[in-house]
């Protein structure tokens, strides 16, 4: 049995736990891989958010112009001021007729101008990327009009974008540079954007790239920004994006103590299954041993007595007794092997209509002082014979109780065999009955070999025996016990077991007064 509980244990090992203790080592050891899938999770993310700000931020240029476009005359001038540039957000912007000026400043802020050089300044600008403007006039002679950010300066506490661009107004071609505030574009055109963006998942930052200087961010930041990339139309701005609640490192220490968290919750699972399906499994085996035991036992308990019958009766039959006295000694060894016998098979046959639930009890009022007094008196001769003595000591005025008196008179019959058959030395009963507030007790207790506490639990076990030494030693089905347990167990009540100081075994039969009718009150 110990060999197949020990293969069965190293395949479950093998094909069950050992790859989940390979996951889990797996899990600890890709917290690094973990934290790149979770990056690029994030740079994927920031990927589409970058495309969504930059295109919507080129689109509101681009709308902007469009408008410009429109409400310029032929001198390239506003004839009035106009709302949709008050909150523009361009401090001022320079139009240069193509192909050859001269070039006309619009300040929309009066406390932010570019002084009386700005025209030196200006042609300083073009001088330093004339390929620029080339492109832009290609770009726009091909149908898209394309805006060009090309470096920054500070007006006032500013700090400004310039842009690029070539416009149509009324069939002419004018070159247009604009200055552009970066924090009020970010706060009056972004930040709306952004906000419906981000959500509550993620925190979502506008910064500079040389000194992390914060433009705009859309909740608090409690952590480190994770990813950045540039914005096109304002190239020294980075959008950032973090985690509201945790950064990449905790969300894969999260992760993975989740995952090895639910791998060993399931190890602990698996392990209990295993651990049952090994206990049942050894119940299996140990029941299946105790049934070939049982039938092996049985089957010499039966042999004796028919080899005794069989013998003494065909001494009788070719009548070769040699006086009446051996005669009266025969029939008597017969007829107690024929009882012998009888009681083997009714022990049986009483335990296969336990197993069907089958037996019925008939309920009776009982007196278990004179159940034990008839028992004595039937078992009398038995005892002496086997050379037992016994005391007894009944409770006076017991208690009656309701219960079937043949099944607890068989229960009682079980414990003083099970006695007699282990007590090879010492040959000596006391029976008694006993009272308290709440139950009434029969106990028999014996001198004999004892059982071990280990095993007590186990002895009221179908065909389990106590196998010190050689198990044919002392005859027995090993149902006896189980009778009594099950005989308890139908009148509501239960047998105990417990070791004799003295040596020996105490067994009791415990009936509770409040399941049998019995007055409670004594």
């Amino acid at each position: 049995m110990k060999s197949s509980s020990n293969r069965l244990i190293a395949t479950v090992i093998g094909t069950i736990l050992l790859p989940i203790v390979l996951y889990s080592v797996y899990e600890i050891t890709s917290v690094k891989e973990s934290e790149e899938v979770i990056e690029k999770i994030y740079r994927d993310q920031l990927d589409a958010i970058i495309f969504s700000v930059n295109q919507f931020s080129n689109d509101n240029v681009n709308a902007l112009l469009n408008k410009l476009e429109e409400e310029l005359t032929d001198s390239l001038t506003l004839t009035t001021t106009k709302p949709f540039l008050k909150y523009s957000n361009l401090h001022a912007f320079i139009l240069d007729p193509l192909p050859n000026g001269p070039p006309k400043l619009h300040t929309l802020n009066p406390e932010l101008t570019l002084g009386p050089n700005w025209k030196k300044q200006y042609d300083s600008l073009l001088a330093a990327d004339v390929a620029l403007k080339n492109q832009l006039i290609r770009y726009e002679e091909g149908g898209y009009r394309k805006v060009e950010p090309r470096g920054t300066l500070y007006l006032g506490p500013h700090k400004i974008q310039i842009i690029h661009a070539v416009l149509d107004v009324r069939g002419k071609k004018v070159y247009f540079t604009g200055l552009l505030s970066i924090q009020g574009f970010a706060e009056n055109v972004l930040a709306p954007r952004l906000q419906q963006i981000a959500e509550r998942d993620l925190i979502i930052a506008l910064q500079y790239r040389k000194n992390e200087q914060l433009v705009y961010v859309t909740d608090s930041l409690s952590n480190n920004i994770m990813l950045s990339k540039s914005m096109w139309l304002f190239p020294e701005l980075d959008v950032g994006i973090s985690s509201s609640n945790k950064t990449v490192s905790e969300l894969v220490n999260e992760r993975t103590t989740y995952n090895l968290a639910a791998t060993f919750i399931l190890i602990l699972l698996l392990l209990f299954g295993f651990g049952l399906v090994i206990r049942n499994l050894r119940k299996d085996i140990s029941l299946a041993e105790a049934k070939s035991d049982f039938v092996s036992n049985v089957s010499h308990e039966l042999r004796t007595p028919l080899s005794l019958i069989s013998m003494f009766a065909e001494t009788l039959m070719l009548d070769r007794v040699p006086s009446p006295k051996k005669r009266k000694e025969y029939e008597e060894i017969i007829y107690k092997e024929t009882n012998r016998l009888t009681g083997i098979v009714n022990k049986i046959l009483n335990f296969s209509q336990m197993e069907a639930n089958k037996r019925t009890y008939h309920m009776t009022t009982c007196d278990l002082n004179l159940i034990v007094e008839e028992l004595l008196h039937d078992y009398a001769y038995h005892l002496e014979r086997n050379g037992f003595t016994y005391t007894t000591s009944f409770t006076p005025d017991l208690s009656v109780i309701s219960a079937d008196k043949e099944a607890i008179y068989e229960a009682l019959v079980n414990l003083v065999d099970n006695a007699i058959k282990y007590s090879p030395e010492t040959k000596h009963l006391e029976l008694r009955t006993e009272e308290s507030k709440h139950t009434l007790q029969i106990v028999v207790m014996d001198q004999g070999m004892g059982i071990p506490t280990e095993k007590q639990r186990l002895i009221f076990d179908k065909f389990y025996r106590v196998s010190e030494g050689n198990v044919h030693t002392t005859q027995g089905a090993g149902l006896g016990l189980t009778l009594v347990s099950r005989i308890m167990e139908a009148h509501g009540g239960k047998a105990e077991v417990d070791h004799n100081p003295t040596g020996g075994s105490i067994f009791k039969l415990i009936f509770h007064k409040d399941k049998h009718g019995a007055d409670t009150d004594r």
